[in-house]
């Protein structure tokens, strides 16, 4: 009885276990993650208006972006931007023509999930000491990871400090999805992930 117990407990287990997977990484933050923050500083960068600049010698100061952990993306991608505009950036305050001065409030992700099915329960199993644990089973699930993103720019005469002009805000987002519907898995996002040269098939579950 008891074998018999415990032999119909594991066909069930094994029945309802479908595609599911641990959300694996080996470095600090998912390679979404990364994806999700460094594309929302690359819109951020480039709705800041800084073209209008064309042709000056720019000094920035990046005091108030100490505290963002991607500070170095950040200052990499603005200065690629002023530098698509014939600017010319100067290593002191002294010999340019503007400074400016970025500052960025958020710069984060967030995520949630909804799940339209079961979650996973566990079955004790009589007479011994097993438990088992009937994975969850999603008719309908959605967990959506997104960035976002707020800076501001203050633009100074770099001789005289007087304010040339302020960008008192510029956000951006960007969001992946993964989706299951009826125990079939896929994804959906805002940006592109394709490679510069692609090899062989890529099926995207």
């Amino acid at each position: 009885m008891k074998r018999a117990v415990l032999f119909a407990a594991m066909a069930v287990s094994l029945l309802v276990t479908g595609c599911s997977a641990p959300w694996v990484t080996n470095t600090a933050r998912s390679a979404v993650e990364q994806y999700l923050l460094a594309i929302t500083i690359e819109r951020m960068t480039a709705h800041a208006g800084l073209g209008k600049y064309q042709g000056k010698k720019v000094f920035f100061d990046y005091a108030y972006l100490a505290p963002q952990t991607d500070k170095d993306y950040v200052k990499g991608r603005l200065e690629m931007i002023v530098s698509k505009n014939n600017c010319v950036i100067v290593a002191k305050q002294a010999d340019a023509d503007v400074m400016i001065q970025p500052l960025c409030g958020v710069l984060a992700t967030d995520h949630d999930t909804f799940l339209f099915g079961t979650p996973p329960l566990p079955i004790p199993v009589p007479y011994c000491d097993l438990n088992i644990v009937i994975p969850e089973i999603p008719i309908f699930k959605r967990y959506n990871r997104r960035a976002y993103g707020r800076m501001a720019f203050n633009v100074f005469d770099a001789k005289t400090r007087k304010c040339l002009d302020t960008i008192p805000f510029v956000n951006a987002s960007a969001y992946q999805n993964n989706w299951i519907v009826l125990l079939i898995p896929f994804k959906s996002r805002d940006f592109s992930m394709d490679d510069a040269h692609k090899y062989g098939f890529e099926f995207d579950f």
